[in-house]
């Protein structure tokens, strides 16, 4: 149970109960549960082998096959997916499933392109997670998302603030560029100069240039994408630097002793003046590992998202066939390896038991939480939080974290923007062998009542620089410096309001 937990469900989503669960084991222990055929059925006709994990599927794929696999992705996303009341009501649904239906192509066709099919009628859905894969002779997963990201472009001339007016260094004031006046536009910029102030714009496709009114002509404004960086290491390491520096590339549990070394580190550094997290190329995994370290780290209560969580018989297989398949092709350090052992077995279990005690049944959660601060007091040091494009997934509840602490500093990039339904569920189309994943948990920022998804959380200082480290080195510095510091932003967050009381 994450912090404090209140849930609030439906009156037909009645909860297991102690009685039934001790009855349950009785039956087993006695003769074994009697499943009805159709029940069986239900809580199998999901499930995919760990050793079929990476098998290829078919080159081509028929018309009847489609037509079937469509109709069976209306009752997947139905039953398995967090975010289906969300994306569109149920006359909403049903015309996209009738106008695919309409739309299905009438001739055989790869495989690949019955995957752009689907990826292509379920875009509205606009959700990172959602995915569509299949596999060739090679084994290799060729993969598409609903989603996109929104890439982070900038300009290279500088702006300074006049008159009230924001200004290049000819004195030409900046009106707009496209529709979107200069307040919206210019951004604080820490590059090897020092703080900047330039234009930056998120956008799904590439840019080369924005149109632009710069000292009331129109002129076309030059922009340019970040470059993404590679920096392949250890799950957790604490770098070499005059400051707490500590730098996590992943949160998936395979990697589960790195990241308990993690979560000890915030005792350690919790009475520093600044402390770096650096969350770059970070793309998730498990957020637990996030939550224990803030609350290591102050005494303060932080709020997670809201959420919302689906729980069926189809979740139920397609969490057996996630686990299954990361205990295929997950490698991992030794207690991460045995945590996913741990986790195949409780999916499988927890499969059986429903089976054995609910029948095929929905049932949709609302969940808010507060973690609860377990330091002896508050965290009164300046935290860096360091983030780019690959921040994703779990990665992005440092951002909703760390904002809740006062003189926090988010440096850096845009995240991924791929958290608004997370907690993968893998399934496999039965009769085209097409892969899908969908998430069972809906997250939304307590602040806003959403999420960012393909746009991600900006920075709050947008970082460029030829050596990304030297200028984070430098950053820290002016922060202990308080005339240096003064010249920084200084953040506003939208309020969060308390979880609600039962």
């Amino acid at each position: 149970m994450r912090g404090l937990y209140r849930a609030r469900s439906p009156a037909y989503a009645a909860p297991v109960r102690v009685a039934s669960l001790l009855l349950w084991a009785s039956l087993v222990a006695a003769c074994g549960p009697s499943i009805d055929a159709s029940t069986r059925r239900a809580y199998t006709r999901w499930r995919v082998p760990a050793s079929e994990c990476r098998a290829p599927g078919p080159a081509e794929v028929g018309p009847a096959a489609m037509r079937a696999d469509w109709a069976h992705l209306r009752t997947l996303l139905e039953r398995g997916y967090a975010g289906y009341p969300l994306a569109a009501d149920e006359a909403g649904w049903a015309r996209v499933f009738e106008d695919g239906e309409a739309a299905l192509p009438t001739e055989p066709v790869e495989a690949i392109a019955f995957r752009d099919f689907l990826v292509e009628r379920l875009r509205f859905v606009d959700d990172n997670h959602m995915g569509f894969w299949v596999r060739g002779p090679d084994r290799r997963r060729r993969w598409r998302s609903t989603s996109a990201h929104h890439l982070a472009h900038r300009s290279d001339v500088s702006f300074e603030r006049r008159d009230g007016e924001w200004v290049d260094p000819g004195g030409r004031p900046l009106a707009r560029c496209g529709d979107r006046p200069a307040a919206d536009l210019v951004r604080p910029v820490w590059t090897d100069e020092g703080l900047e102030r330039r234009v930056v714009v998120r956008s799904p496709e590439p840019l080369a240039e924005l149109s632009c009114t710069l000292g009331g002509e129109a002129v076309a404004l030059p922009v340019r994408a970040w470059t993404r960086r590679r920096d392949r290491g250890a799950a957790f390491e604490r770098r070499d630097a005059e400051f707490p520096w500590l730098r996590v590339r992943s949160l998936g549990m395979a990697r589960r002793d790195a990241l308990e070394r993690f979560v000890q580190s915030a005792a350690l550094v919790r009475d520093e003046d600044v402390v770096v997290l650096d969350v770059r190329g970070n793309g998730g995994g498990s957020d637990r590992f996030l939550l224990r370290w803030f609350r290591a780290l102050t005494a303060q209560d932080l709020r997670y998202f809201d959420t919302l969580r689906i729980n069926s018989e189809v979740e139920l297989q397609g969490a057996a066939t996630f686990w299954g398949c990361q205990g295929a092709l997950a490698s991992g350090d030794g207690a991460g390896s045995a945590w996913i052992r741990s986790r195949v077995r409780q999916a499988e279990q927890e499969r059986e038991r429903a089976m054995a005690e609910r029948g095929p049944f929905v049932e949709r959660i609302e969940g808010h939480y507060v973690e609860r601060g377990r330091a002896p007091s508050r965290f009164e040091g300046r935290l860096v939080l360091l983030t780019d494009r690959g921040c994703g997934s779990a990665c992005e509840t440092s951002v909703l974290l760390a904002r809740q602490l006062p003189g926090a500093l988010i440096v850096g990039e845009n995240t991924e923007g791929t958290m608004k339904v997370g907690e993968l569920r893998f399934y496999r189309l039965p009769d085209t062998g097409v892969w899908v994943s969908i998430g069972r948990r809906v997250h939304r920022d307590p602040a806003t009542g959403t999420f960012p998804e393909g746009r991600g959380y900006a920075p709050d200082v947008w970082l460029d620089a030829i050596d990304p480290d030297a200028a984070v080195r430098r950053l820290v510095a002016c922060l202990r410096d308080a005339r240096c510091a003064a010249t920084l932003p200084s953040p506003t967050r939208p309020p969060i309001a308390p979880a609600p009381e039962d």
